[in-house]
């Protein structure tokens, strides 16, 4: 093992100088990985909406909601964890339990998926028989996962965004290879679940000398690691519920046209969000690093402050495009089928404002290792968006769903910013954040 910590620490120590290039780098790599694996992931949607139509499309999405979240609940919060032990103090040694862990999670919800799916209402047989198939993917994305957490937290990025280019590339050859039928689609992206970890275990053998060498398990380690991220698997899980409960409430009470609808605009949404998801993923070990850089902590700060200002003014620019384009750009996409989606992708647009305030405030209180003020803002925001799915989708059904999606969102800002207004500076950004409110 310390031939691999030396080799990491020397890696890390090549620009600690001077962080703002550091973090340039970092976000120039994850910039590139977003907009290459987004992109291809269009590709993917408006491929899968225009062979499937309406409502095949609304069976998909309501197939990778289910998996989406319960993935997140698997990982039980240790990415994070990971990501920040290996980024500010270079150690590995959790890797082994970690993925344990996130294996034998696994297997409790394929078992339950294949137990309790045939009673979700709404849905074809089809739909079930291809979820049960596509519940097996969660045992690959164990292995996918951990291994990208460990290109992370070195922060070799470069890695990174090539093995994400290569899973999108070949995602989107699935689409072109499979015919109409659902449940050929889960057999084929279960297959490429498969390759990419078998890969993501290559790129990280390959990028980081003696990776093997680090894998030790022990017990102990794992009851450790278990009370340690279990706060974290719980803002994973409700952040990952808060993510797709629109999904699933709107697949289960208005069908699945209604859901197709809906997630063509949410897919649009989520692909506006490409840049600054790239640079908050080069922010995440980056705070971490900070933390703890006790030297440079100055000039972190002042590299912070600039990087949620532009960010902000980028979110606000492309909202407001987003509005104005949002009828040619869904017929362009989509074809004519999906008009229905231009509404909700105007409501929708507007999230992108309080999403970068909130993602912000997130990982620098994830860094400082404030899960409750995070905790507590994730859960009214959820209690609100159930309510308010409940209560507008049957009434305006996916344009409901977004108001819902919008206002929970708005209700999130404002809880961290009143945590944030509650407790000491960090790193000067509550008072930032203080005057914008």
């Amino acid at each position: 093992m310390g031939g691999f910590l030396h080799t990491v620490a020397s890696l890390q120590s090549q620009e600690m100088i001077d962080p703002q290039v550091r973090l340039g780098r970092n976000a120039f790599w994850m910039i590139l990985s977003r907009f290459s694996a987004q992109g291809l992931a269009v590709v993917f949607t408006i491929l899968l909406a225009r062979r499937f139509g309406g409502a095949g499309f609304g069976e998909y999405a309501f197939i990778a909601t289910v998996i989406f979240v319960a993935n997140a609940l698997t990982s039980f919060g240790t990415d994070m964890l990971l990501i920040r032990e290996i980024a500010a103090k270079d150690d590995f040694s959790r890797l082994s339990a970690a993925l344990v862990l996130q294996l034998v999670l696994s297997a409790f919800v394929i078992v339950g998926v294949w137990m309790v799916s045939a009673w979700i209402p709404n849905q074809s047989r089809e739909t079930i028989t291809a979820l049960k198939i596509y519940s097996f993917a969660l045992v690959p994305l164990a292995f996918f996962t951990i291994f990208t957490t460990v290109l992370r937290g070195v922060q070799r990025l470069d890695a990174y965004t090539l093995l994400n280019l290569i899973v999108s590339t070949m995602q989107v050859g699935v689409v072109l290879s499979s015919n109409t039928s659902i449940i050929e689609l889960s057999i084929f992206l279960l297959s490429v679940q498969i390759l990419a970890a078998a890969i993501a275990g290559f790129v990280c053998a390959v990028t980081l000398p003696h990776f093997w060498r680090v894998w030790r398990f022990s017990s102990i380690q794992l009851f450790s690691l278990i009370k340690q991220t279990a706060p974290l698997a719980w803002l994973t899980l409700l952040g990952m519920i808060y993510q797709r409960v629109n999904i699933y409430l709107l697949s289960t009470m208005s069908g699945a046209t209604a859901t197709g609808m809906c997630s063509a605009a949410f897919r649009m949404v989520e692909a506006s969000k490409t840049m600054h998801l790239a640079v908050f993923a080069a922010l995440y070990p980056a705070l971490a690093q900070g933390q703890a850089d006790t030297i440079h902590q100055g000039r972190w700060s002042e590299v912070f402050k600039v990087s949620w200002k532009v960010l902000l003014a980028g979110a606000t620019i492309i909202a407001i495009v987003l509005f104005i384009l949002a009828k040619p750009l869904v017929t362009l996409l989509y074809g004519r089928e999906f008009t229905a989606s231009t509404t909700v992708l105007q409501i929708l647009a507007w999230m992108l404002i309080p999403f970068t305030i909130n993602t912000y405030l997130t990982l620098s209180f994830l860094t400082s290792n404030r899960e409750r003020l995070i905790g507590r803002a994730m859960t009214v925001s959820l209690i609100g968006l159930l309510i308010l799915n409940l209560w507008w989708i049957p009434a305006q059904g996916p344009v409901g769903s977004a108001w819902a999606a919008l206002s929970a969102e708005c209700i999130q800002s404002a809880s961290l910013l009143a945590g944030a207004g509650s407790r000491v500076h960090l790193q000067g950004e509550v008072h930032e954040f203080s005057e914008l409110s």
